[in-house]
């Protein structure tokens, strides 16, 4: 089972990966401004007795000057999903969406249509986590804030 976590730069999803694998030493984590992945990597692991694969990839939005350009970020997003979703492969069971609790949601729901719907075919079940709580009170503020426009793009 592939679970595929992707993101901004910083957004939390190498960290998400340790957290998921109960370690701090899988998945390399900065607090850079520039992300450290610069390749989907692929980390096997198991979780009540089931098998799984979570896969890192590059952050999105790092601009030209980041570890990834954004375009190649996307590029190669978008050739992983495809691959996945192929007849050679065993498919994606999770997608996991990271961003940043300042994030404004018209930006991460353009790349959610994307991946979702343009990409997956809305197939594949997929979750938004919020990382970095610095700018909100607490988690039920950013919901109350945010959840018509998330409800009006199909994210609930």
């Amino acid at each position: 089972r592939n679970i595929v976590i992707f993101g901004e730069t910083g957004s939390g999803k190498s960290s998400l990966i340790n957290t998921i694998a109960q370690t701090q030493q899988l998945a390399k984590t900065s607090n850079d401004t520039h992300g450290c992945t610069s390749t989907p990597e692929r980390y096997p692991v198991e979780i009540s007795g089931k098998k799984y694969i979570l896969i890192d990839t590059p952050g999105l939005n790092e601009g030209s000057a980041g570890t990834v350009p954004d375009a190649e970020a996307k590029e190669l997003l978008k050739n992983l999903l495809r691959e996945l979703m192929s007849s050679r492969s065993d498919g994606i069971g999770l997608l996991v969406y990271c961003v940043r609790s300042a994030t404004r949601p018209r930006t991460f729901v353009k790349a959610y249509n994307k991946v979702y719907s343009e990409i997956c075919h809305k197939r594949v079940p997929i979750i938004l986590v919020v990382e970095e709580w610095r700018t909100e009170r607490d988690m039920e503020s950013w919901w109350i804030t945010n959840r018509e426009q998330c409800n009006n793009h199909g994210m609930h």
